[in-house]
């Protein structure tokens, strides 16, 4: 069974086009919004999340116009001009793929939900503000915004992370963690997410697997495979309040999958905070134990919103946050300069 979609965001970028033709100004200068998408999809076996049709044999997406990246709901293309860095690491992404997964999705136990119990403090002699979270660690990038918009929401974010090894120091039970790219979660009722998992108990080797989410529906693993040592990229992005896109890359094989997504009923995307997260996650209900990961290493990681402003780690809006349960500092981010940071386990 076949479906198809169309882009709502098609007009606000036509009517604007227009009128920068009529002022002089070139297109590619102008906010973000997507172009006409008429993307092919088909639904899985998970209610809400369908499967994008792979670009035919041979596609260039480096060089191919943005109406045919979201003819196949690629991710967006940065402004060379205006950003090269960004601009490099999509198009590194884009360069890597070779070969599109397909297979069963998996619902699981696990959910990967909005920032628990956010608190904040001065960073003595530093003078900036970390924010915590008995969830979260990483860092966000937060905005004003109280609904979805065609200016100040974010379009899209993407993160390039490391897969980290894993331990379980307690020796106790099962220890969890996920290291994600997401929209919306911290002000916000839902989190448009994808990124790795892990989980490892006892005298047992880790396990590990790429899942896809718009919480508060739970997390769905997808049979991308991924390994320690793994460099994967993630991007996430919305052409609508209740239409969000997340890809997934395994840069070292390049292989990657892509999902066309729906919140769960009642939900919308705000696009107020964007994120680059190692979490505790969220089992039957009840936050797991955090895995020692030592080290989770980031670089290049971006979001823009509509208006076609770009946020990064060390961004005057974006915050360090640290993962805090019960007075105990347990995950931290060390932001080393304006386009690499990581995370350690305490």
């Amino acid at each position: 069974m076949t479906t198809i979609s169309r882009n709502p965001g098609f007009k606000w970028f036509l009517r604007h086009t227009t009128i920068a033709a009529a002022c002089g100004i070139a297109v590619g200068a102008l906010a973000m919004a997507a172009p006409a998408m008429a993307e092919e999809t088909t639904p899985t076996n998970v209610p809400g999340i369908e499967d994008v049709t792979a670009p035919p044999a041979g596609f260039d997406a480096v060089h191919a116009s943005d109406a045919a990246l979201a003819a196949y709901a690629l991710p967006p293309r940065p402004d060379a001009a205006r950003n090269p860095v960004a601009y490099g690491k999509w198009k590194r992404a884009m360069s890597a793929m070779t070969k599109r997964v397909y297979g069963e999705l998996t619902m699981t136990n696990r959910t990967h939900g909005v920032a628990a119990n956010q608190g904040s403090h001065r960073n003595a002699g530093i003078g900036n503000t970390t924010l915590t979270s008995s969830n979260w660690s990483g860092f966000v990038n937060l905005n004003s915004t109280a609904s979805y918009n065609n200016s100040s929401s974010i379009y899209y974010v993407y993160g390039d992370f490391v897969v980290p090894q894993v331990t379980n120091p307690t020796c106790s039970g099962t220890d969890y963690g996920s290291t994600w790219v997401g929209i919306d979660g911290w002000g916000s009722g839902d989190v448009l997410q994808g990124g790795v998992g892990y989980a490892v108990s006892c005298g047992n080797s880790p396990s590990y697997n790429a899942w896809v989410e718009w919480y508060p529906y739970n997390e769905s693993g997808i049979s991308l495979a991924v390994a320690p040592g793994d460099d994967v990229f993630v991007e996430v992005f919305s052409t609508s309040s209740t239409v969000g896109y997340v890809f997934v890359e395994n840069l070292n094989a390049g292989t990657y999958q892509e999902y066309k997504m729906a919140p769960p009923s009642g939900t919308k995307l705000v696009g107020n905070s964007a994120e680059w997260i190692v979490e505790s996650p969220g089992i039957n209900g009840s936050l797991a134990t955090l895995a020692d990961y030592t080290y989770d290493f980031f670089v290049s990681d971006f979001a823009f919103n509509f208006a076609g402003t770009t946020f990064q780690p060390g961004s005057s809006t974006t915050y360090p946050t640290e993962l805090v349960r019960s007075g105990t500092v347990y995950s931290v981010p060390v932001l080393e300069d304006a386009n690499a940071f990581y995370m350690y386990y305490e």
